[in-house]
């Protein structure tokens, strides 16, 4: 037996699973990790032996058509493994990036279902005892930040001013902004810590030593879902609705469309523009006399 020819498939594999293990050390988020390496294990479950630079187009929108849910589902693993041949490609690993070609479905927009109103929200965040969990809850809504900005924030980002104060946030793309906050939202999350060091995170998991270690972004979850539960909404709330309905309220009470584009780290102002587009309630029809 040629030992060396037989080592090869070994080797490929290998040598696959440290580009894959590279391409989600990429992605920022601990639910991005987790969501593209569910995709990423589904393929590869797909295509069996088979090593990624043999993989064709045709695989990939086979692999597609066999993902159960909705449009939207579809069109997040076509995403997924656009972004990993991608990776591959730029890295040298590929010659050819046969995931260019895939065409995402174009999802249905679910948007206006995942605006709670006010009055839910306040039933959330009101019938929450916990006290830290009061103050995520009403900071993921007071400020629209998202759940990886939440859990990476610590007191070295949070800025006391005359009204309030200013959080230091590192969004996407490690790009920062600067986010306004209430005075009383302030002083609810001073209350969280009696020793408010710098390298502290405001929001610490339970095992943390001395403030250094951050909630887990699935607590995060958890915590939203609980509350919603709590408060009488049956639909599986995450704390991403938080931060639509925070730019949905935003602009129905009159907010600038540019401020809660920069509030909320939009990179277009088409993006935020969605939310005044999105009130089922709301047509031109309200507006004509006759």
């Amino acid at each position: 037996m040629d030992t060396q020819t037989s080592l090869i498939p070994v080797q490929e594999r290998d040598n696959d699973e440290n580009l894959l293990r590279m391409w989600i050390a990429t992605k920022e988020s601990e639910h991005t990790r987790r969501v593209y390496t569910h995709f990423a294990n589904g393929f590869l479950a797909f295509i069996g032996h088979k090593p990624l630079h043999a993989v064709t187009l045709a695989n990939l929108i086979d692999y597609i058509d066999t993902v159960d849910g909705e449009a939207s589902t579809r069109a997040l693993a076509t995403n997924v493994l656009k972004s990993l041949f991608t990776f591959g490609t730029d890295l040298g690993y590929f010659t050819v990036n046969v995931g260019k070609a895939l065409k995402a479905p174009k999802p249905r927009s679910e948007l206006a279902q995942r605006i709670l109103s006010e009055a839910d929200v306040i039933r959330m965040i009101d019938r929450t005892e916990n006290k830290r969990d009061h103050a995520l809850l009403r900071l993921l809504y007071h400020s629209g930040v998202r759940v990886s900005e939440v859990v990476g924030l610590r007191w070295a980002h949070v800025r006391e001013t005359a009204d309030g104060a200013v959080l230091d946030v590192f969004g996407k793309g490690s790009k920062q902004r600067f986010v306004l906050i209430s005075k009383s939202m302030f002083d609810e999350l001073a209350s969280l810590d009696e020793q408010v060091g710098s390298d502290r995170y405001v929001f610490q998991s339970r095992e943390s030593k001395g403030g250094t270690l951050p909630m887990a972004e699935r607590q995060v979850e958890r915590i939203v879902l609980q509350a919603a539960k709590k408060a009488g909404i049956e639909e599986n709330v995450s704390p991403h609705w938080l931060r639509h309905s925070n730019a949905s309220h935003a602009l129905d009470n009159g907010a600038p469309i540019h401020v809660v584009q920069q509030s909320l780290g939009h990179a277009s102002l088409v993006t935020t523009t969605r939310y005044a587009h999105v009130k089922p309630g709301n047509g031109s029809s309200q507006y004509i006399k006759i």
